[in-house]
């Protein structure tokens, strides 16, 4: 270990660890990856390698919280590669577990995404773990929250704020639609016809 706030992990401490969170996705009683671990998550954490992993010195803060930022940092990027909508020719290799792609579809990629670079020939065997314990579809958006940080109360009324404002938002644009609407006399057309009428006003 190099100093208090930085630890090299071994490949044995990464499995050790990757198997404590998933005993923890599987039990349920931290909150499963989609909607973020609750806060005291780290601790929990750190109690099963504590066991696993006796006397190795394994602190919640800073070890355990700087790993799982760099893995959901790692995750991200491998994940963007293979599932994204916006990305097409990659694949990923179960049994060598990494990402593949022609030359030319590396070459292109790398250009605009830097961080990619490192994946590239390069095993990243917590990957599949990762998928289950972050979830396949990673959050983005409305709801997204960071394993490497705390889900407070606060974070959680601010989601549920702005999705009740959403909410409202839509209702109102139906209200206006279904007024235009009767206000033109079009209720007895189709969909399709409608909606080329509304856009031609």
């Amino acid at each position: 270990m190099a100093g208090r706030n930085k630890h090299t992990w071994t490949t044995e401490e990464d499995a050790k660890l990757i198997k404590a969170l998933l005993e923890l996705h599987v039990s349920g009683k931290y909150g499963g990856a989609d909607n973020g671990f609750k806060p005291d998550y780290l601790k929990a954490v750190q109690q099963l390698l504590d066991v696993s992993l006796p006397n190795w010195g394994l602190k919640a803060e800073p070890h355990i919280k700087s790993r799982m930022k760099t893995w959901k940092n790692d995750f991200n990027i491998v994940h963007d590669m293979v599932y994204g909508t916006n990305t097409s020719g990659f694949g990923w290799d179960t049994d060598k577990c990494c990402v593949t792609a022609d030359a030319d579809v590396w070459d292109e990629y790398i250009k605009s995404h830097k961080g990619a670079a490192c994946f590239r020939d390069k095993p990243f065997p917590q990957f599949d773990n990762l998928c289950k314990i972050f979830g396949k579809d990673r959050a983005t958006g409305l709801g997204a929250t960071d394993l490497g940080e705390d889900v407070t109360e606060e974070t959680k009324e601010a989601h549920m704020l702005m999705w009740k404002g959403w909410k409202i938002l839509l209702k109102r644009r139906k209200k206006l639609l279904v007024a235009i609407v009767n206000a033109k006399g079009l209720q007895q057309m189709t969909p399709k016809a409608l909606i080329r009428k509304l856009q031609k006003k």
